[in-house]
């Protein structure tokens, strides 16, 4: 079966500096997925309904290539929706989805045990407050990422560290009226500001980015080596060890990071958040250490700017369903069309094209396209369709009496179903192999160090014998009363391999062998034709360890008409074995009475996305039930 090929994009999410997430003790708050929004075919949001509940949370949404559960760390993208209150009803938030995104979603409510007592949206000072940043001096390699306002209007310093004005130093401060200034080394940089804008500044000896809402600008700095006599001051110039020579600016800080080398992140040393301790001290929190940093003077706050914390242990406490980015099967329903049974299905506009396939047969498989006879590709349904419709690959018989649709990743393989042996099952049919037969199969040797027969029929040994068996290595085959062994190695694993006997020949993998004219003395084997052993006149011996993906049985070597067997595995009344596809479709299970069934392997590259009901030549045709997205 041809295998199905898509070209796979790829997305990499960077995660959030977020706390450590632990899975908390049921909360009576709730969050579930209440609608999919969709425009033109595309889906644009989500609606996530939230329980009634007296705690508040923060709402997050996580989304990547697989599902993490409720291990919020783990998954590639992180993002706060919103900060769900305390309600007396039931609440909805929009989540927006835009793309490129990740393949699956979970929304989770979340509540941070913070470090201190209240978390603040920005610190401001009036002029008359600073901080001192540890121990460490600023060199040439220094970098400082800000979000801040400033009060402009005089000269005033609001961070760094100097020994004297341009010279050796590594600050912003404020010169005449507006005009900022970036000194590194003994280079002045300047910029003419505007008073109470929100700049993001990233500055470096490379150059001060400044960036707004509606702009950005850059300003050139030196790159001379230095290091300024002196740790950097905040709120103020530390100048030469003295915070107060130049006026302390008023500023108003949203965040503060500091790095000792500007090409490497993990030199991080300061990630400051505006924050009230416990004590009630109006201070700023490093991320980085989970210290505190002293003031020098006293901050103070509003009410109005306290926020929902973001940083501390995080616990979830409730999490959805998972939210698929595939097409999902609304209904579905199979008609005769112009004499021809065409099946079509209703569904969910996606984030990318699925593959739907048909599984059909005498009986229903369920929800595992495995376990039914027969799967086949029907085509592919684009991620912005909402209907699918394809031509049946069956009519309606006593062999097909049920089938169900699926959809599936457009990347992953139909593959191959495979009958799997321990070493203790084995299938006898109700063919005898005669001098004329032809055997070929496609088949997997799992262990290759003992005797075991592939198939075999035979009256007794070296007598009306055939068969096929791995011996010392390779590949044998038994033949009225004589032996051929084809040279090994014969490998083992998971690999399909094609084997063949038949026509005085003998094959693995194209490489072929022939007997010779006097083993024609065969002329019917002494036992039925039996799998996965040997069947000595009745006796099983010789059991192997191999998986078979298919077989075929002609009667007459020379004539491709004679097909008198072609045997695929499945599952029937809950037993395992080879099934004749061929028109009868009788089913062979396993004939051992003593030990485990045959495993059969699900279509290892295939992952079901959605099923649709099962659909059956009793008149129903499976509309109705709608699947959710799960």
């Amino acid at each position: 079966m041809d295998r199905m090929r898509k070209l796979a994009y790829v997305f990499v999410f960077a995660l959030a500096a977020l706390p450590q997430a632990t899975f908390g003790e049921p909360s009576q708050r709730t969050v579930r997925i209440a609608a999919v929004n969709s425009e033109d075919g595309k889906v644009t949001s989500v609606d996530l309904a939230v329980s009634a509940g007296a705690d508040a949370l923060t709402l997050y949404a996580v989304h990547g290539a697989a599902d993490h559960g409720a291990d919020m760390t783990a998954w590639d993208s992180i993002d706060s929706v919103a900060t769900v209150p305390a309600s007396e009803s039931e609440e909805t938030f929009n989540y927006p989805i835009s793309r490129p995104h990740g393949a699956v979603y979970r929304f989770m409510l979340a509540s941070v045990n913070a470090p201190f007592k209240k978390q603040l949206a920005f610190l401001q000072s009036t002029g008359s407050q600073h901080f001192i940043l540890g121990d460490k001096c600023p060199d040439q390699n220094w970098r400082v990422a800000a979000d801040v306002k400033f009060t402009l209007g005089g000269t005033y310093g609001y961070w760094g560290a100097r020994k004297a004005a341009g010279s050796l130093s590594f600050v912003c401060l404020c010169e005449g009226v507006t005009t900022l200034r970036f000194d590194t080394a003994n280079g002045k940089p300047t910029y003419n500001a505007t008073d109470n804008r929100r700049y993001q500044i990233d500055q470096s000896n490379q150059g001060a980015s400044l960036v707004w809402d509606g702009g950005a600008d850059n300003v050139i700095v030196s790159t001379a080596d230095f290091t300024s006599p002196c740790p950097m001051g905040l709120f103020a110039v530390n100048s030469n060890g003295s915070p107060t020579a130049l006026n302390r600016g008023r500023m108003t800080l949203y965040s503060f990071k500091v790095w000792t080398n500007r090409t490497d992140e993990a030199s991080l040393i300061y990630d400051l958040v505006p924050c009230v301790k416990n004590d009630d001290t109006v201070t700023l929190y490093n991320r980085v250490d989970g210290s505190f940093l002293s003031p020098v003077g006293t901050f103070k706050y509003d009410e109005a700017d306290v926020v929902e914390p973001t940083v501390g242990d995080l616990t979830i406490v409730a999490c959805s369903d998972l939210l698929t980015a595939d097409k999902q099967i609304l209904s579905s329903s199979i008609a005769r069309r112009n004499g021809v049974l065409t099946g079509r299905a209703v569904v969910t506009t996606g984030f990318d094209t699925n593959t739907v396939i048909v599984a059909y047969g005498s009986a229903d498989g369920g929800d595992d396209p495995a376990r039914w006879e027969n799967c086949e590709i029907l085509g592919s349904a684009a991620f912005d369709a909402t209907t699918f419709s394809a031509a049946l690959p069956f009519e309606w018989s006593d062999s097909v009496r049920y089938a169900r649709f699926f959809t599936v990743p457009q990347s992953d393989s139909l593959g191959d179903k495979l009958l799997k042996s321990s070493g203790t099952q084995y299938i006898v049919t109700d063919y005898t192999a005669t001098s004329n037969t032809m055997v070929e199969a496609r088949v997997a040797f799992l262990d290759t160090s003992s005797t075991a027969a592939l198939w075999s029929g035979r009256e007794s040994a070296n007598s009306s014998t055939f068969g096929m068996m791995l011996y010392q290595g390779g590949i044998r085959v038994d033949y009225g009363s004589e032996v051929h062994q084809m040279t090994g190695p014969i490998a083992a694993g998971g690999t399909l391999h094609t084997v063949s006997m038949g026509g005085l020949q003998f094959s693995y993998d194209g490489a072929t062998s022939s007997f010779s004219a006097s083993s024609k003395p065969l002329t019917v084997a002494g036992a039925p034709l039996t799998f996965f052993a040997v069947n000595n006149a009745g006796t099983i011996s010789y059991n192997s360890r191999v998986t078979f993906a298919e077989v075929k049985v002609w009667s007459e070597y020379a004539d491709e008409t004679s097909l008198v067997l072609h045997l695929k595995p499945a599952i029937k009344d809950g037993r395992c074995g080879f099934r004749n596809i061929l028109e009868g479709g009788k089913f062979y299970p396993n004939s051992a009475t003593s030990g485990d069934d045959f495993d059969v392997a699900y279509y290892p590259d295939l992952r079901v996305l959605s099923v649709s009901d099962v659909m059956s030549d009793s008149g129903s045709d499976g509309t109705g039930t709608v699947i959710r997205l799960i």
